[in-house]
């Protein structure tokens, strides 16, 4: 008991000294330290969001091929290859900002002019082959790869034969009419090839082209059988009266 009475005495006057007041402010010091350094890791130790997915999600959802443009690209692709749109299918889809206008249009030479155009690059896989095709953000433009409509040129004889009939049928000559388009087609059956109206759905493919011409104001649409043996106008132009 006269030791603890002792040693309290000896603790009492050093604290009460100049060096023990010293002491004290040390030992706070160093109390006040050691309780921040145990916060800062009990906060490093809480798991933070990652602000970079956060960021990312809000982006990635944005870049999504709406629904309505897909269909429209679908659409093109049927019109185009003559395949029902329900047996299409959109294998890739890549969101992309395109330098200018030319390099979204697949310009093979383009200058180097700023002018960014937001879109797709969209894969659409018809038969055996895939189309690329490229779309602004408005949908309002919808490209196809030039190679691949390169694919679907119409042989020079059947154009010759398609110009030959447009020009006895309209009186204007060969030199003054255009073909505008002539895309590669497979119609369902002899019925379709022949503009009918109500077909049956049997189907008995018939390949060819839809070719369409330039007739002084008026363009003709016609379908070609892939020999060119067969030519058929569509029966709207001979119903306006002015074909012949």
């Amino acid at each position: 008991m006269k030791s603890i009475i002792k040693v309290s005495s000896v603790l009492k006057s050093t604290f009460q000294s100049p060096r023990g007041v010293l002491l004290t402010l040390a030992l706070t010091s160093l109390l006040s330290c050691g309780f921040g350094l145990a916060e800062n890791n009990f906060a490093g130790a809480i798991p933070r969001p990652d602000s970079t997915q956060l960021s990312q999600r809000p982006q990635s959802q944005g870049n999504k091929l709406p629904k309505a443009i897909a269909n429209q690209i679908l659409q093109d692709a049927s019109k185009r290859s003559g395949i029902p749109k329900r047996q299409l299918r959109i294998t890739q889809v890549t969101s992309k900002t395109f330098g200018n206008p030319c390099e979204f249009n697949f310009g093979e030479i383009c200058t180097r002019e700023y002018n960014p155009v937001e879109g797709w690059e969209v894969v659409v896989r018809v038969r055996k082959d895939s189309w690329t095709y490229r779309v602004d953000k408005s949908g309002k433009q919808i490209v196809l790869d030039p190679q691949v409509s390169a694919s679907q040129t119409l042989p020079k004889a059947i154009a010759d034969a398609v110009l030959s009939d447009a020009s006895k049928r309209s009186g204007v000559g060969i030199a003054d009419l255009k073909i505008t388009q002539a895309t590669s087609k497979t119609f369902g059956n002899p019925c379709q090839f022949n503009f009918g109206e109500v077909c049956t759905q049997q189907y008995d493919p018939v390949e060819g082209w839809e070719v369409i011409v330039k007739v002084k104001e008026q363009s003709w649409t016609y379908h070609v059988n892939k020999s060119g043996s067969q030519i058929v106008l569509d029966p709207k132009v001979s119903a306006t009266g002015k074909s012949y």
